[in-house]
């Protein structure tokens, strides 16, 4: 049996999702075939629905539709409810069901990384999906405080109302450093970076892009330029996300090693 996946986004092209599921997948010997669709907003429903209808067995959601699939499926997880958004897709009693493993999948990779945030403080640049998907996993590990950063202060209002913790950035507040800062834009994928400041910065500050590959050179290449402090990409926390989505397709715990 060849099982149906697919990953829906614009654009798709550049995703290492297929090799990262066929990798999984050769793990547990099971034949799968995943699908890049590439789609824009107004057919989103249209092709997840039709995907479904004609065998699809799961699938991945990307940028930017991680916030607009939620009107497509039929139930919400709560891990998706506390995100508002969704990056998961599977099939439960005949119906479409969202979750999100964007969190959980960070998480995993900083711990894998030895970075701990207890107590710890946190800069996150931009407000959309990606950034819904890991603010309330990064509550759960007891920060001192986690600071929003965005264009349009509307939006991160409303995420700081997600816990007191929760703090909109003042652009003219001097501060002792962030321990993590965390870029959450999708200014990568055209080529830049946000804008970045050296009073965010400590000897010890480690920064993160939640991109991978060419969309997070810009955001590494500036924190080089800037202060020369420890920064990754979004490769980790790709994989695992990756490997939660596939356990819950195929009730498997596929084994994480990054190339």
């Amino acid at each position: 049996m060849i099982y149906q996946l697919a990953l829906f986004g614009h654009p798709v092209s550049h995703s290492l999702s297929p090799q990262i599921q066929q990798g999984f997948a050769r793990q547990f010997g099971l034949d799968i075939n995943y699908k890049l669709i590439d789609v824009t907003a107004e057919k989103l429903h249209t092709r997840v629905q039709e995907f479904f209808i004609q065998g699809g067995h799961g699938a991945n959601v990307t940028v930017p539709h991680k916030q607009a699939v939620m009107t497509t499926v039929d139930q919400l997880t709560e891990r998706a409810q506390q995100a508002q958004a969704v990056n998961t897709l599977y099939l439960k009693n005949n119906q479409i069901w969202g979750d999100n493993t964007d969190g959980i999948g960070l998480i995993k990779d900083l711990e894998q990384k030895n970075i701990t945030l207890t107590h710890k403080r946190i800069l996150i640049l931009g407000t959309g999906g990606a950034v819904q998907g890991i603010l309330p996993n990064l509550l759960q590990t007891h920060p001192q405080s986690i600071h929003l950063s965005n264009r349009t202060s509307e939006k991160a209002e409303k995420l700081a109302r997600l816990s007191p913790l929760c703090h909109i950035l003042d652009g003219s507040q001097t501060t002792t450093g962030f321990d993590l800062i965390i870029n959450g834009t999708s200014l990568g994928h055209q080529g830049k970076s946000p804008p970045l400041y050296s009073h965010w910065f400590h000897a010890n500050t480690i920064s993160y892009d939640l991109s991978y590959g060419l969309a997070a050179s810009p955001f590494l290449t500036a924190i080089k330029n800037l202060s020369g402090t420890k920064a990754f990409d979004g490769l980790g926390m790709l994989y695992h996300q990756a490997a939660f989505a596939f356990e819950m397709w195929f009730n498997q715990n596929p084994a994480v090693v990054l190339p």
